[in-house]
């Protein structure tokens, strides 16, 4: 009994470093405005792998800039492999379909912003936060490029007030990041946990003895 103990304690263990944390940061660094959105970066899109089957994304526009709905891309466009579901939304945000983002091209999914009005400086302007999972589970590998190669596009009223999309190509992203190593403090009290139920397993088998 004991073994065994110890044993699903040291599983518990690797499944926490396996998914502790593990993302991808893309920037939005491509101007597709008319006369331009001012000066790149635009933002940024992080991926987060949340569960094994989950994947949390966070849209961060640049200080002054703002989300917008000019009717060409949505505040945010992207293509994962397969059926999605998109959830737990960033309030003022729903899920689309598919959609056309000017110069990037085409793309399978969408968010759009449900109270931007045109390119009104009092449009929201973030962070935009959504969870993108289905049946079969998703993970980072299934957020893949278009036909054009870009993985992210945005639609956006930049510091000058001028409207569009900005993009990001996958060319443009960083690698991905070295597997995750968990926290010390989570480590520390989970393997305290076993240890302590293991000396009491252990005083028990001796009482009984």
């Amino acid at each position: 009994m004991l073994k065994r103990l110890l044993f699903l304690g040291s599983l518990c263990l690797l499944v926490s470093a396996t998914f502790a944390h593990a993302d991808l940061i893309y920037t939005l660094n491509l101007d597709g405005c008319t006369g331009t959105c001012g000066s790149a970066p635009f933002g940024t899109i992080q991926l987060v792998q949340t569960t094994p089957t989950l994947v949390t994304v966070t849209e961060t526009l640049s200080a002054n800039d703002h989300f917008a709905g000019t009717g060409a891309g949505s505040a945010l466009d992207f293509n994962v492999n397969g059926p999605i579901t998109i959830n737990v939304l960033t309030s003022g945000f729903v899920a689309g379909v598919a959609d056309s983002a000017s110069f990037a091209g085409s793309f399978l999914d969408s968010v759009v912003c449900a109270t931007c009005m045109g390119g009104k400086v009092t449009n929201p302007t973030g962070p935009l936060v959504f969870t993108v999972t289905s049946a079969g589970g998703v993970t980072l590998a299934d957020f893949v490029g278009n036909s054009g190669g870009y993985f992210f596009a945005s639609d956006i009223v930049g510091t000058n007030g001028n409207t569009g999309n900005v993009a990001v190509k996958g060319t443009d992203t960083p690698p991905p990041p070295p597997p995750a190593v968990p926290e010390p403090s989570s480590l520390v009290l989970l393997g305290t946990g076993v240890v302590g139920a293991a000396g009491v397993l252990r005083r028990r088998m001796v009482s009984h003895s």
